[in-house]
């Protein structure tokens, strides 16, 4: 099951360097920003937040699609070089002022100033990562966690896993057979 989840990461991350060099990549950002407009609507977006998508990829439409409909600072990381490149220049192509990509590891990039994190699909060791988010974060950040449908689980070996120290708040399905979460820090009561 993991194999198989690594083959798609694989894959997704050679078609989207792929169309990000291609004028395809404009029908792909619009073909799934209402996906990400219908997904966001249950995040409130503030002008003043800071939003970060760790694991952005090559092809970076969630940030584009926010950056163009919500006033807000984005920040995308991403631990290819490679696709941090071509996401800058994808971005450029945009001319969104609001949206930064970066190089950068999810696993010792400073979290503290931001608002809303954003865990991409492809994002391996989870885990580790909510670790990260629960100690280095704000206590009221908001939190999107991504991963396939439930029908998906079996090739995907992944069922709903919500850290401990977390709660749903809400949950999105989108038409891409991804299931968004919005999570929250859970208090402690010490």
């Amino acid at each position: 099951m993991r194999k198989s989840k690594k083959t798609h990461d694989k894959l997704f991350v050679m078609a989207e360097k792929f169309l990000a060099s291609t004028s395809l990549k404009y029908a792909y950002i619009n073909f799934f920003e209402k996906a990400t407009l219908e997904e966001f609507k249950m995040v409130d977006i503030k002008e003043k937040d800071n939003i970060l998508h760790a694991g952005c990829g090559s092809l970076p439409n969630t940030l584009i699609s926010l950056g163009k409909n919500f006033k807000a600072n984005y920040f995308g990381i991403d631990i290819d070089p490679e696709a941090v490149e071509i996401a800058k220049k994808v971005v450029n192509e945009y001319k969104l002022d609001n949206v930064i990509i970066e190089e950068g590891d999810a696993f010792t990039y400073p979290l503290k100033k931001f608002d809303v994190i954003i865990v991409s699909f492809g994002l391996n060791a989870k885990k580790e990562f909510f670790e990260r988010l629960k100690n280095e974060t704000k206590n009221d950040v908001k939190i999107i966690y991504r991963k396939q449908w439930d029908f998906l689980d079996f090739i995907y070996g992944r069922k709903d896993e919500i850290p401990d120290g977390f709660r749903i708040m809400a949950y999105h399905k989108r038409r891409d057979f991804i299931k968004s979460y919005l999570l929250e820090k859970v208090k402690s009561e010490k």
